[in-house]
């Protein structure tokens, strides 16, 4: 008996996906998601905050004789309770609130008017960060010194809201944090520890190390757009990390010689490695957890094995986001 070629094609393609059944294996391309909700991981596909690293990429040691001496001293700090940035996601059944911008210029101006749960309320600490999604998953509202009015309204000197299919950055400043863009960009959110993480991360430098005189005569280099205080004039250090950089653990380290495959410390690793940490604000060196996700963090503070292996990024640029090249992750999906 012959068996004719479109039998036979049709025969393998269920023999195929028969086995796939019953082996429990998915194709790659069949593991990524096909779209994603913004209110949990933001900002365009091209966004420098989604790009992992690419093969092209030029990597450089920190080269500030403070970065061993003060930077990595007590490894990594994460900020989930205080000094951080608390994400709430408005619901249809949350009351409309107003938002007060209360600059010397526009004390009393209502920049916004947006549902808000009654729960939200800034991070302690003198940054009293806020960030606020609407029920749509659309834009985030964030909020710098922010405050509940005791009518439950909120007030900040420059509140801003941002587009969650936007890139997350800008020409100029818009956001509440000290490089110019939006705070959400690059928050460990609650899972992605256990589960992975997709996308860079927001890491601040002291002022030891931060050096204000960036290779275009400016106190910041891309993605940032501005540096603290406008011309970084509290940062003292030389060398090769300025705000706005891109720190990565460099391709040829073995994530499994630093930590156990499926940890915390491994998933943490992992990002730095994938997508890198970008200089968002001064600090000691802190990276950033939102308070729901705290308990999952906890086992990474003053974490001193990861850190020791960041170097610089040194060609990321807008036209060379990652370095360049093929890159380490797929893309991520459309929102």
């Amino acid at each position: 008996m012959k068996f004719k070629p479109h039998y036979i094609y049709f025969f393998c393609l269920a023999l195929i996906v028969t086995l796939i059944f019953y082996s429990g294996y998915v194709p790659a391309s069949a593991q990524n998601f096909s779209k994603r909700d913004a209110a949990y991981w933001p900002f365009a596909t091209n966004s420098p905050w989604n790009m992992p690293i690419g093969s092209k990429a030029k990597f450089e040691p920190v080269s500030s004789p403070q970065w061993t001496t003060n930077a990595l001293k007590y490894g990594f700090i994460i900020n989930s309770t205080d000094y951080t940035i608390p994400v709430y996601i408005a619901t249809y059944s949350d009351p409309i609130r107003k938002v007060y911008r209360t600059d010397n210029k526009t004390q009393g101006y209502v920049a916004f008017q947006q549902r808000v749960p009654d729960s939200a309320k800034p991070s302690p600490g003198g940054d009293a960060h806020l960030a606020i999604i609407d029920q749509t998953h659309s834009y985030v509202t964030e909020m710098l010194r922010g405050k509940r009015r005791s009518d439950g309204n909120l007030e900040a000197p420059f509140p801003n809201k941002i587009d969650l299919r936007g890139t997350g950055i800008f020409k100029d400043y818009h956001g509440s944090c000290a490089y110019g863009g939006s705070c959400i960009a690059g928050l460990i959110r609650k899972g992605e520890i256990k589960t992975g993480i997709n996308h860079a991360l927001r890491i601040s430098i002291t002022t030891a190390v931060l050096n204000k005189n960036a290779p275009a005569g400016k106190p910041y280099v891309w993605p940032a757009n501005t540096a603290d205080d406008g011309d970084g004039r509290s940062y003292k250090g030389t060398g090769n990390v300025y705000m706005g950089s891109l720190l990565a653990i460099p391709p040829n380290v073995n994530i499994e010689e630093i930590a156990s495959k499926g940890t915390p410390a491994y998933n943490l690793a992992k990002a730095l490695q994938d997508y890198g940490a970008y200089v968002v604000d001064r600090g000691h060196l802190n990276l950033y957890a939102e308070p729901t996700a705290k308990d999952e963090v906890k086992t990474l503070m003053y974490n001193s094995s990861i850190p020791k292996y960041l170097q610089v990024v040194v060609n990321n640029s807008p036209s060379s986001v990652g370095g360049g090249g093929k890159r380490r992750r797929p893309l991520a999906p459309p929102v």
